[in-house]
């Protein structure tokens, strides 16, 4: 038999569904949302949180993308979290005349963006390298940017008609560009439950703009613990046990640093040369290739300085890649910054650190007018 509804049973259905227009309850319901996310944006902005964008593979190649449209015009920025910390992308602009694109990443490094680049005919701008020691000695590894050259490879073959993932990048990106309750990745269930509610919520030190350029207020961690769990790290050690008389930990690290034994780098030779083949390419199609050793401070210094002797292996380096290097600690202008971490500058000395960077580069391919020497 085939099912039916009765009379009655319509009528019965009906009782139970809400009559008249569905605009105003959805109206309120909007009205009663955004009263609750602008309620949050307000505590989030009152503790000194700000938006802030994820950096992810995505991102990274979103910008790489930028670097073949903009030709002779791009200044391209290559390494690790000094040249993203230390360097003001409106200042390098407005001083050079080249449209910056950020593309250091966080703990990776420079050489196979940089061999990327090479292999890119597109690539005709400014490359400025954030040098490693460590980066031309280990060639042959991923160099921790397998996940943003992967996703590139994508982007490059992926079609220009419209895509779902390429749509949700976009709406996700203004999402976190402009609320704090999604800001450092976070939720609006964790930034009420671990900012807004928390009474010692732990303060956001570091933003990354959509640029991908990092700000870092070192103001707001807990010095000197901050400086010296850097050091350690830096040791490969066990951070400090919290307790401890900051001079005994002193003792302990300078001890440690004292003990380092020279990186040996078997491969280095053979990965100045690959580098200088890179640079070679870059510059046969009208680029330049400048590579600058950021400053640092402390013992993160004397750590570099131990494991990685200048003899040994910056001065190899500028004899066998022929361009343009720049070594901050030779450089007055530059060699006046103090990292607060031993690795990184504070937000506040990003402006003048790139105004005394730019004085010690080549005029030869940018705007400002002046002189410089190979360092």
């Amino acid at each position: 038999m085939r099912s039916s509804i009765s009379n009655s049973d319509v009528h019965l259905t009906r009782r139970w569904l809400p009559g008249g227009s569905w605009f105003v309850p959805c109206l309120m319901g909007l009205l009663v949302a955004a009263a609750a996310v602008a309620g949050l944006e307000v505590v989030l902005a009152s503790r000194g949180y700000v938006p802030t964008i994820v950096d992810s593979p995505a991102v990274w190649a979103r910008e790489r993308s930028r670097v073949g449209e903009l030709g002779a015009r791009a200044i391209v920025l290559v390494g690790a979290s000094r040249m993203q910390l230390d360097v003001d992308l409106p200042t390098l602009r407005q001083l050079t005349g080249k449209e910056p694109v950020q593309l250091a990443i966080d703990g990776g490094s420079f050489v196979p963006v940089l061999a990327d680049l090479a292999a890119d005919e597109s690539v005709k701008g400014t490359v400025l390298v954030d040098y490693y020691d460590d980066a031309v000695g280990e060639l042959a590894t991923g160099g921790g940017v397998q996940l943003e050259l992967a996703e590139w490879t994508t982007r490059r073959s992926r079609s220009a008609q419209f895509n779902f993932s390429a749509s949700e990048e976009w709406l996700a990106g203004i999402v976190r560009r402009y609320l704090r309750s999604y800001a450092d990745g976070a939720s609006p269930f964790d930034s009420v439950t671990l900012r807004a509610l928390e009474p010692k919520a732990t303060p956001q030190y570091l933003v990354t703009l959509p640029s991908r350029e990092r700000k870092a207020d070192y103001r707001k961690v807990d010095m000197p613990a901050f400086y010296y769990k850097r050091v350690a790290r830096n040791l490969g050690l066990v951070p400090p046990v919290p307790g401890l008389a900051w001079t005994q930990v002193d003792q302990t690290l300078r001890r440690a640093v004292a003990d380092l034994p020279v990186a040996a780098l078997p491969l280095f030779g053979t990965g100045a040369q690959a580098i200088a083949g890179m640079v070679r390419r870059i510059e046969a199609r009208g680029g330049r290739v400048i590579f600058v050793a950021m400053p640092t401070s402390g013992l993160v210094r004397d750590i570099d300085e131990r494991k990685f002797p200048r003899s040994l292996y910056w001065d190899r380096f500028s004899a066998m890649v022929p361009t343009w290097s720049v070594r901050s600690s030779d450089v007055p202008a530059l060699a006046r910054f103090v990292c607060p971490d031993g690795s990184h500058l504070d937000m506040r000395d990003q402006l003048d650190f790139t105004r005394a960077l730019v004085r010690a580069l080549p005029k030869d391919n940018l705007n400002e007018t002046g002189s410089g020497k190979a360092l």
